[in-house]
């Protein structure tokens, strides 16, 4: 029944305009011309799915605009495998200075908001963050990028539930990368 009235009030309106559209002729031809361009368009039934955003150009999930002079950050990686989600991050100097990159991994983190948990960087048994680290260096990543220059760094983390689609990606001076989609 629901069909037979869609179909029949989309009949009635075009009658309707049809008889409207002969009175206009009837009365002057200029009225027709007015009619006819202003005529609403066809409605569409069907609805047209949206296309899924692009991926950002470079092959990154996700992108932004770090606190150091020039400096980009994009996340390349984000990959849960078994108990632990490592994540690389490539900094890109866009800028004309040599600005001096630095990534304390005590204040790196991931942050699952629906679930309200935490996941630090994790430590092997002799206190060391496993990720890039400098020679000497148990707790940081730093390196000077030249105009033009990148370097991708990693690190690893607890691996949240596996229900846990996405999640929020934080590192030194740049704003929070909000609701990264975990790859499995």
């Amino acid at each position: 029944m629901k069909r037979t009235l869609f179909i029949l009030v989309p009949a009635t309106l075009l009658v309707m305009s049809c008889t409207r559209a002969q009175e206009t002729t009837a009365t002057t031809s200029t009225t027709t011309q007015s009619t006819a361009t202003t005529a609403p368009p066809p409605v569409s039934t069907t609805t047209a799915a949206a296309a899924p955003p692009a991926a950002p150009a470079g092959g990154s999930l996700a992108s932004q605009e770090t606190n150091w002079n020039g400096i980009t950050a994009e996340v390349t990686e984000f990959r849960r495998k078994g108990n632990t989600l490592t994540a690389k991050v490539r900094f890109i100097n866009k800028g004309s200075e040599n600005p001096e990159v630095d990534v304390n991994y005590s204040q790196v983190y991931l942050i699952d908001t629906s679930g309200g948990k935490k996941y630090e960087t994790l430590k092997d048994e002799k206190n060391t963050y496993i990720a890039a680290l400098n020679t000497n260096w148990q707790d940081r990543w730093y390196e000077h990028l030249k105009p033009g220059e990148s370097k991708t760094i990693w690190m690893k983390f607890p691996a949240p539930p596996a229900e846990v689609k996405a999640i929020t990606l934080q590192i030194p001076k740049t704003p929070p990368f909000e609701d990264i989609t975990i790859q499995d």
